[in-house]
């Protein structure tokens, strides 16, 4: 159990953290070194209990479900508009050249379920159509936090929210972006039980149908996002 010493000092680190990232969000790895303190928390021990038992993800667990990703090159050359060419096309603009090709192989649940979201961080964006902004990270966050339960989500939160203060110009935009994160979230749609990697070649607009994400899509105050990358030439 952690004392109250430690909790009170964990704390303040967790909101120097929170700060340093608000005022300056592309850094944000930079700034994050205690986002981590609620994983000591009995709240996240709780919230990887909901997702070891979740029904969508489960199955995903049992087998341990890894498949290698296509390299770069080869999302580039899938038909213009699927997931692969899209999601290609987001990680070149960032800057990102390597992929994760493969999950390691885990044994430990709770570790395969941490890897699991993380290498579906960049497939939530592209699916949802975010932007790479504060506002569209605000969105992110509101529907992890709606769809993991996890506190992790309550540190990033409150940066995005610290930052629209801060930038007093951004901070309707966070506001819609958490609306529309919210809203996806309360959809029921879990995106890190789909099996992406069997339909990378597959329209993002048909994954997007099948998953009735089309409607939510429509109310996004992210309108130039959500077709940015389907068209694009490689």
């Amino acid at each position: 159990m952690v004392s109250r010493t430690e909790f009170k000092d964990d704390v303040l680190k967790l909101a120097v953290s929170v700060l340093q990232s608000a005022r300056d969000p592309e850094h944000i790895l930079k700034h994050a070194k205690y986002f981590s303190v609620p994983t000591k928390s009995e709240l996240h021990r709780d919230s990887i209990k909901r997702l070891l038992n979740h029904p969508q993800l489960r199955p995903l667990i049992n087998e341990r479900y890894s498949i290698a990703w296509p390299s770069l090159a080869e999302m580039a050359a899938m038909p213009k508009g699927s997931l692969g060419f899209c999601m290609q096309q987001r990680l070149t603009y960032l800057g990102i050249d390597k992929l994760p090709m493969t999950l390691p192989l885990i044994d430990d649940e709770e570790d395969y379920v941490l890897n699991r979201l993380s290498i579906c961080h960049d497939i939530q964006h592209v699916v949802m159509g975010l932007p790479i902004s504060v506002a569209g990270e605000a969105a992110a966050s509101a529907y992890n936090l709606i769809t993991k339960n996890m506190p992790f989500h309550i540190g990033l939160l409150a940066t995005w929210l610290t930052h629209g203060l801060i930038e007093p110009d951004e901070h309707r935009l966070i506001w819609e972006g958490i609306n529309y994160g919210s809203q996806l979230g309360l959809s029921g749609v879990f995106l890190e039980a789909f099996r992406w990697e069997e339909g990378w070649e597959r329209p993002l607009a048909e994954w997007r149908s099948e998953l009735g994400l089309t409607s939510l899509l429509e109310i996004s105050p992210f309108q130039d996002e959500i077709h940015r990358w389907e068209t694009l030439s490689s």
